[in-house]
């Protein structure tokens, strides 16, 4: 039977980091102090703690699958984790219905920052559970009537305008638009469609030239020859171009074991991956094997890929 110190130890943790009005890290703190909690308090004693936090119970029950899912994260991660969450307690229970090794991996590609409403933390959920529906390239949309398109809003290659800046010109422009009664309107999804397509070929381009340098062909002659000839591969270029499981397969079978695969050609795992999520002609696809990359840089393994990927990315001018 726990103390009634046990309980006011917990109350204290409550009161001192307010679920609604507090930081990210008091959420966070209070929802592992009520997983810890039913841990370690008789069902009785915890029933009456819950009472005594005056929490809500659909909302209690919320910040325990939040405590729940962050103690499954190591010390580390979970820091990094909470560094990046939402303050919302709401939106935060919405982002842990990923596996808590997804929501890392969110945190590490990006797409979870802490400005992240609860429906973009809702559609970005729906997103990773349901990559082929969501998998959508592209904007749709279609002028409707018959006009006459007075100009073109151009930029040079190497101006970079970030969604926000981007959403400001379009809203200035349609200022200035409404003036003389005109519309301002995106570009259409062709246009849009091609320029994402040879954006990915040169990103692809670029990837298979860094697995090139990853499995050079002095490599490929250690392999053995009975290797080659289980996966028919007959040239290092083969390997590189492979299917992922033949591409994979053949350097497990030639290395000896998944460890040494993940030891020593980790990175080239991670390039074949680039060239795949850029040239694959399937939407749907292309989103997999990008969600494959996020959650090899989300294991303990590949740290050290996720720092070798963004260095990469840098010195290519991708980032």
């Amino acid at each position: 039977m726990a103390s009634d110190k046990s309980v006011d130890y917990y109350l204290k943790i409550a009161k001192d980091n307010p679920y609604d009005t507090g930081t990210t890290k008091q959420v966070c703190e209070v929802a592992i102090s009520i997983c810890n909690a039913d841990k370690e308090l008789d069902k009785a004693v915890f029933n009456l703690y819950r009472e005594k936090t005056k929490i809500q119970i659909k909302i209690f029950s919320k910040l325990k699958v939040i405590g729940e899912r962050l103690l499954q994260l190591n010390e580390k991660d979970r820091r990094d984790v909470i560094d990046q969450l939402p303050q919302s307690y709401s939106t935060i229970h919405v982002l842990f219905g990923l596996k808590p090794e997804a929501v890392l991996a969110g945190v590490k590609s990006g797409d979870i920052t802490k400005k992240l409403s609860v429906r973009k933390a809702d559609a970005y959920v729906r997103k990773v559970k349901f990559p082929t529906k969501y998998a959508l390239d592209g904007e749709k949309g279609r002028w409707g009537y018959k006009q006459e398109t007075l100009f073109h809003v151009v930029r040079q290659e190497d101006l970079n305008l970030n969604d926000e800046l981007r959403k400001d010109l379009k809203e200035d422009l349609r200022i200035i638009c409404s003036k003389y009664g005109v519309q301002i309107q995106d570009a259409n999804a062709t246009s849009i469609n091609t320029l994402r397509k040879e954006e990915r070929i040169d990103r692809g381009l670029f990837w298979k030239m860094i697995l090139g340098k990853e499995l050079d062909q002095k490599w490929f002659k250690t392999t053995s020859e009975e290797v080659r000839k289980q996966f028919n591969i007959k040239t290092v270029q083969e390997l590189i171009d492979a299917p992922i499981r033949t591409f994979t397969g053949f350097i497990i079978k030639s290395c000896g074991s998944k460890e040494i695969f993940w030891e020593k050609f980790g990175q080239s795992y991670v390039a074949k991956l680039h060239v795949l999520s850029e040239t694959n002609d399937n939407n749907a696809k292309r989103w997999s094997y990008k969600k494959r990359l996020m959650d090899v840089f989300a294991d303990p393994r590949g740290r050290n890929l996720a720092i070798w990927n963004t260095m990469i990315l840098k010195n290519g001018g991708y980032v």
